[in-house]
């Protein structure tokens, strides 16, 4: 993504969350960004596209974010997926989504209800994911279930004591109370197999998320052009960095592992520098390769 598109996204993302995004026009955009009109049509054709990529944007913030955190630990370790999940709750309050959204969910424009649905999708199907993580194959027939009955509990759980306090609570600790009452429930479900979500339902739901897969040479190029624009201004960190990783990716028999490791520190690295914004979707593109190939492999992905 282009310096002038991630302008634009930043000039949307303020405006929507100041004055909702009912409230707010293709030209308060343009005069925000301090852009021409053409130029905001070069990069996208709506003020709905402006959300959608706000939207991928905080997706892949929250991806990579999760799998830090689980990088070198056990999959079927309570305390990450509690520490994961409550991400989610972080992220929207540090990006102010309620306020954002605010004249959003009532709209009538089908565009947008499909965007926020798949990514409620996403969302859904990776806890589904990790609870069979957690509790083995066993749980694959129900972990949809659980998946949404969890995040129906911490949600509500969430909003109605900030409406009874008067403050946001800790995230961590209404995870931690919501995967409780579900670990009580597991028995109850395999047993009796009292669900909603069968397999032909949860089938679907996911054909609405499939998202295309990152292919190793347009990884190759997109790095390539990053490590060509870095200069004598960049820390020498920064550049060992992303120079490691072109190396490492270029192999014929790249270690995953090793571009593990490389990437966590490289998407830290450029934070609060110039070059964070494509350094995080770069990261993300390596993140999704590397997932591909361990699913590949059969390598544990969570």
């Amino acid at each position: 993504m282009n310096k002038r598109k991630r302008q634009i996204i930043q000039a949307a993302r303020e405006l929507f969350i100041k004055q909702g995004f009912g409230n707010t026009s293709i030209m308060d955009i343009i005069e925000a960004a301090k852009i021409s009109k053409g130029t905001f049509y070069n990069h996208f054709s709506s003020k709905n596209e402006c959300l959608i990529a706000i939207l991928e944007e905080s997706r892949d913030e929250l991806t990579n974010a999760r799998r830090e955190l689980a990088l070198n630990q056990n999959p079927s370790d309570i305390n990450v997926l509690i520490d994961q999940i409550s991400l989610i709750f972080h992220l929207s309050r540090k990006e102010n989504f309620t306020q954002m959204f605010s004249t959003t969910f009532d709209s009538n424009d089908q565009e947008i209800k499909e965007v926020i649905e798949k990514h409620m999708i996403i969302e859904v199907d990776w806890l589904a994911n990790r609870f069979i993580d957690i509790y083995g194959e066993k749980l694959r027939p129900i972990s949809f279930e659980c998946a949404i009955h969890s995040f129906a509990i911490m949600v509500f759980s969430l909003h109605l004591l900030n409406i009874a306090t008067g403050s946001a609570p800790p995230p961590e600790k209404v995870v931690k109370v919501a995967l409780n009452r579900i670990d009580t429930v597991i028995p109850i479900l395999l047993e009796t197999k009292d669900i909603l979500f069968h397999e032909d339902i949860v089938q679907s739901l996911k054909s609405k998320i499939s998202t295309a897969a990152v292919s190793k040479e347009s990884l190759i190029e997109q790095l390539q052009g990053f490590v060509d624009q870095l200069s004598d201004k960049d820390s020498d960190r920064c550049i060992e960095l992303a120079n490691f990783l072109l190396v490492e990716l270029k192999k014929n028999d790249e270690k995953l592992y090793v571009l593990e490791s490389l990437l966590t520190s490289f998407n830290h690295a450029f934070n609060q520098t110039p070059h964070e914004k494509e350094a995080k979707e770069i990261a993300n593109s390596l993140w999704q390769y590397l997932y591909s190939k361990k699913e590949k492999f059969n390598i544990c992905t969570y």
